[in-house]
This record gives C-alpha cells, sequence and structure tokens, in this order.
C-alpha cells in the first residue's frame, strides 16, 4: 500500500510540474536562453578576471556587465546591420511584377514541365507557371511593408520584455556561475551530490566550447559565401551569404534550404535592378559557391573546429541527428548534437558497467 501510494504521489509531482513547464514556457525559454548567452560568455569573463590593475583584481561584477554588453552590442550590431536590408529586400519583393518574374522563368519552368511530364510525375493538363504565379503572389502579399510593419509594432512590446529579462537573468548567470549549480544542489540528494557537480561543471565546459565554434563556423561560412556572391556581382551578397550561411545550422537539409533561399534572392535581384535573367550562369555560381563551401566547412572547417569538443563517430551523430529530427523536426535537429553530448556526459558518469556506454563515451 505505501509503495503504491508513493508512486501515485509521483507521478501527481510530475504531472503538477509538467504543468508549470507549459503554462510558465516563456519564462523557461528565457532562462534556457540566458543560461545558453550565459556559457558563451563565460570564458570572456574568466578572461577579465585574470587582469590586474596594480595589485588589485579586475572587479568581477565589471567582468559581467562588460561580456553583457559584449554579447548585446555583438546581437544589436548583427541585427543592425541584417534587419535594414532584409526590410529593403521586402520591399523590392512587394513591388515586383509577379508576371515579370514568371515570364522571367518561363523557360526554366517549361523545361522542368516537360521532363516531369516525361517521366509521368504530372499530367501533361498540368501546367507549372500558373502555378507558380500563384506561390510568387501569395509570398509578395505576405510581405507586404504595411503588414510588417504592424507585425513589428505588435511585436514589440513582447521583445522588449524579453529583451531585458534575458539580460538581467544573464547577468546574474555570468557573475554568479555557481547559481545555476547551487540551485541544482538543493535538488539533489548529498549522495549524488559530487557526482552531480562534475557532470554540471563538464557539460557547462563542453557546451561553452560548442557554441562558441558553432559561432566561428557560421561566422566563416557567411563571410566566404558572402565574398564569393559579391564577386560574382549578385546585388544582395550579403543576404544571401548570410541565409545561406545560417541554414547550415540546420543539419544536413539545412544546405538545400540555403541554397533555395540564395537562388531566390540572387534571381529577385537581378530583376529588380532591370537586368535580363539568364537563369542557368546564375544556377552554376550560386550552386558552385555554395557546394564549394559545404564541402570546405564539412571536411575542412567543422573538424577543426568542432574536434575537441563533441568526440563522437561521425555515423553516430548522423543518426542522433536523424532521430532528433523525427521526433521533434527542425528544432529537434538542431538541438541534437548539444543535447547527445550532456546525455552522454551523464552516461558516462550514472551507466558507466554499461558496455554501449563505455563505447559511445570512450573519448569524453
Amino acid at each position: 500500500m505505501y509503495k503504491k501510494n508513493k508512486w501515485v504521489f509521483i507521478i501527481i509531482i510530475l504531472l503538477v510540474i509538467g504543468f508549470l513547464v507549459w503554462y510558465f514556457s516563456s519564462i523557461l525559454i528565457y532562462i534556457l536562453i540566458a543560461a545558453v548567452l550565459s556559457i558563451m560568455g563565460r570564458p570572456l569573463v574568466y578572461l577579465l578576471d585574470k587582469i590586474k590593475i596594480g595589485k588589485r583584481k579586475f572587479p568581477h561584477t565589471l567582468s559581467s556587465i562588460i561580456t553583457l554588453f559584449v554579447i548585446y552590442g555583438a546581437i544589436f550590431g548583427f541585427f543592425a546591420l541584417v534587419v535594414p536590408m532584409l526590410i529593403n529586400q521586402i520591399a523590392s519583393l512587394s513591388a515586383l511584377n509577379p508576371e515579370l518574374l514568371t515570364s522571367s522563368l518561363k523557360e526554366p519552368i517549361n523545361w522542368i514541365e516537360n521532363l516531369l511530364i516525361s517521366h509521368q510525375i504530372m499530367l501533361p493538363t498540368e501546367n507549372i507557371e500558373s502555378i507558380v504565379t500563384t506561390k510568387i503572389m501569395s509570398f509578395i502579399n505576405i510581405t507586404n511593408i504595411s503588414d510588417l510593419a504592424n507585425m513589428l509594432i505588435s511585436f514589440s512590446g513582447n521583445l522588449f520584455i524579453a529583451v531585458f529579462a534575458i539580460g538581467f537573468i544573464t547577468f546574474f548567470f555570468l557573475k554568479e556561475s555557481r547559481m545555476l549549480l547551487s540551485g541544482i544542489m538543493l535538488l539533489t540528494p548529498v549522495r549524488l551530490q559530487t557526482t552531480i557537480k562534475h557532470v554540471y561543471l563538464k557539460t557547462i565546459k563542453m557546451l561553452s566550447k560548442y557554441f562558441l565554434g558553432l559561432c566561428l563556423d557560421l561566422f566563416i561560412v557567411i563571410t566566404l559565401i558572402t565574398i564569393s556572391t559579391w564577386l560574382f556581382g549578385f546585388k544582395n551578397a550579403l543576404m544571401i551569404g548570410f541565409f545561406a550561411g545560417i541554414m547550415n545550422i540546420v543539419p544536413y537539409v539545412g544546405p538545400f534550404i540555403g541554397w533555395a533561399i540564395a537562388m531566390l534572392l540572387a534571381v529577385t535581384g537581378i530583376i529588380d535592378s532591370g537586368q535580363s535573367l539568364d537563369l542557368m550562369p546564375v544556377f552554376i555560381k550560386i550552386s558552385g559557391t555554395l557546394v564549394t563551401i559545404n564541402i570546405l566547412d564539412a571536411f575542412i572547417f567543422q573538424p577543426t573546429i568542432y574536434s575537441n569538443v563533441v568526440k563522437a563517430h561521425p555515423l553516430e551523430i548522423f543518426l542522433v541527428i536523424l532521430i532528433a529530427g523525427s521526433a521533434a523536426g527542425i528544432p529537434g535537429m538542431i538541438l541534437a548534437i548539444p543535447a547527445y553530448t550532456v546525455i552522454r556526459i551523464i552516461a558516462k558518469e550514472f551507466l558507466y558497467k554499461s558496455p554501449l556506454v563505455k563505447k559511445i563515451t570512450q573519448n569524453i
């Protein structure tokens, strides 16, 4: 009877915790974002703490404040650079004549249409041109500037609260690096505290390296794509570089999405500037650039940057990403590697006798 009541009590507690997590999900997201930012900023805090002014150490609180300003400065500086260009691009798309764009794409559309009909994928009575025109019209309607302005105004209030809350939480995570650990220790049985502390410290160290490595990898890829497309004379080189590069966060399918966005930006940029559109050179230049840089990223940049971070077999990572993608879609694929890293650290501490765990954690 006692055991039955105990399990009922545990289930009730779990249900209550699940409800609280759902109800306060926005606050939980703020905390998670703040935790990630603090993990990324912690190396800078440690670096500033080592500075000595005479015989006195650099104030730790000031180190945390400077780090927070650097993080927010980088984020706001990035958006200050990208958002105006994005608005200009949206304005260009809004003013674009769908019929002109469709007529520019008529030759490749006819080629695709004949190919699909020859392989019996599409009926001869169907027409891709009308489908493309409809899609372009709906996309341009979505990107109407007035609608965008109204959306930004309604969003600005929540955005201000989020920015302030995340910044406030991040500051205290940076200033009191043991705050989260202390909270975890309060909920941990005494006999497990040493193990949990070891797991926490190792997780923070590995995730810090991972997120910094990810930022460095994205910066390199975005820079290379931007420079390459600029040298090819594309009007929207920075936008192409940003969107095609940032999609590399999504494993495997990200480069294909980035290629589609890059092609759209390149084509609309050419049409908007009044130039005649020859799709094949655009296709070759964009595809060649992205394929080359993605190969360099996959075989040189990522192995070099992540070699001391993830420490897992490529096939192992591939399967983990597929499972995460099936379970949670693109967000799952993005979070797969850091989540798997944390799981491996925990497994090594608690399931170290398992042959499987020994195998997958031997390099940690």
